[in-house]
């Protein structure tokens, strides 16, 4: 994830939101019925929903390929599955990633708390499938150096001009819809309910976010 054209103050949530899945505490980075998404951000499904045993879910499946220059930089966060770590987020949840000399990625995430003031994190994802580069880990906890604690990061839906991604985790406990735009229209959103749905989600399980603030710089 390369640097941001966009502008915020230090943005500290969402993506390692979608980062750091495994987190317990900071966290966070990001419709109706319509066609789905086409490109790389139409996983591939493997059992049809009519063959398949009553009960069995389909395996979550990533996106074939994520251009991680590409996908860098700055993402709102338009909805999420709410989890224990963005507890305190009301509002303006966003990320920045950066991709790293070292193949890793930074990952900056912040949020507005109820109490109006912002929440930080920063962190590290890497790359778990180099051949895509679309199922990462995060970690947004250092001790020394030390990172114990690493999330499942899985791009499993993706715009083919990256203007939007779905990112969840193998077990579906996790989820987030994001966007390099604060909304998205109804057509947009509709495919990406359907999307989920088709990998598994309920999009009853979602919140929608309220992101409001401008993202001001690149990730470090």
């Amino acid at each position: 994830m390369a640097g941001c054209a966009f502008s915020v103050p230090p943005l500290p949530w969402l993506a390692a939101i979608a980062l750091a899945l495994a987190v317990p505490h900071q966290a966070s980075a990001l419709g109706d019925p319509v066609s789905a998404p086409t490109g790389a951000g139409r996983p591939e499904l493997t059992t049809p929903a009519s063959t398949r045993p009553t009960g069995v879910q389909p395996a979550v499946i990533p996106v074939p390929s994520v251009d991680l220059n590409r996908y860098g930089g700055g993402w709102y966060e338009i909805a999420r599955i709410p989890n224990r770590f963005q507890r305190q987020c009301a509002r303006h949840t966003v990320a920045l990633y950066g991709l790293r000399p070292d193949g890793r990625l930074s990952v900056l995430n912040q949020c507005i708390k109820r109490s109006g003031n912002v929440d930080q994190a920063t962190g590290v994802a890497r790359v778990v499938d180099p051949v895509s580069s679309a199922r990462l880990k995060v970690s947004l906890v250092s001790f020394l150096g030390w990172r114990p604690f690493w999330g499942d990061y899985w791009v499993i839906g993706l715009d083919d001009d990256y203007r939007w991604a779905v990112v969840g985790s193998p077990d579906r406990r996790y989820g987030w819809v994001l966007a390099r735009t604060p909304r998205l229209d109804d057509a947009t959103m509709a495919s990406i309910r359907e999307l989920l749905e088709r990998q598994g989600y309920g999009w009853s399980r979602f919140e929608q976010s309220n992101p409001a603030l401008m993202l001001e710089r690149p990730a470090p």
